[in-house]
């Protein structure tokens, strides 16, 4: 795990993308880190709020413990802004942004009860 968090800071620190495990983490500007990750729902019309929020919630939790895990990670993101965002995708086809959160706030894409 180490070496992939390494290998996704040099992408990184060039703009661009690197999965690490389940997450995708990526540069939306110099200033904002991108961390995605993807529904475990096959059908589209089983997401919920509810369930956005904990997987979305579990999204966080996996990349803090990337953080706690490596320093330069750390030291990395110390002045960056972090966006985190729940992605469903159906088998390849597309993949459609359900929710974020950046700031604190949440922000729904997708129209989900």
């Amino acid at each position: 795990m180490k070496e992939r968090i390494e290998t996704a800071l040099e992408f990184l620190k060039e703009g661009s993308g690197f999965p690490v495990g389940d997450l995708r983490l990526s540069m939306k500007d110099p200033q904002t880190v991108e961390v995605n990750g993807w529904s475990n729902y096959i059908i589209f019309s089983n997401i919920n709020k509810r369930n956005s929020l904990k997987e979305l919630a579990d999204i966080k939790r996996i990349f803090n413990d990337m953080v706690e895990f490596s320093d330069n990670l750390k030291k990395f993101i110390a002045d960056k802004s972090i966006e985190y965002n729940l992605f469903y995708d159906d088998g390849g086809k597309a993949s459609i942004r359900i929710c974020f959160e950046k700031g604190g706030v949440m922000y729904w894409m997708a129209d989900v009860e």
